[in-house]
């Protein structure tokens, strides 16, 4: 019982600190994306989220199939408000796209599939 619980209070910790890490460096990111020529998919969400928790394995093919040319970020707007704000967001999951200058080319608001995804990555040459 006792392993459990301090295995379970390092998960929690190590949750919290990605999250913590990720909120602070959103503008680093961004600003790495953008001079490396980068197209953006920000995934601004949360964990627990059903529909948000659906877009992982979306997340993690366009990471696979996109390497080199996509930066795909995650952001749990319950734990970094700001960056929710920042982008307008009202309702999750929301992903924002960025062309490669930072400008913001399409969103959508709930679960978008990998095939969706695709036809608009298309309109930016990538």
């Amino acid at each position: 019982m006792k392993i459990r619980l301090i295995a379970f209070a390092a998960f929690l910790m190590l949750v919290a600190l990605t999250g913590c890490s990720q909120a602070a460096g959103i503008d680093d990111v961004l600003n790495k994306a953008k001079k490396e020529g980068k197209v953006v998919m920000l995934e601004l969400g949360s964990v627990g989220c059903i529909p948000c928790e659906q877009m992982k394995p979306v997340m993690e093919k366009l990471r696979t199939n996109y390497k080199g040319k996509l930066e795909v970020i995650f952001v749990d707007v319950r734990k970094d408000k700001d960056t929710a704000k920042r982008f307008g967001v009202f309702a999750i999951p929301t992903q924002v796209f960025l062309d490669k200058n930072s400008k913001e080319f399409h969103r959508h608001i709930g679960f978008f599939g990998y095939d969706e995804i695709v036809p608009v990555l298309k309109k930016t040459d990538i």
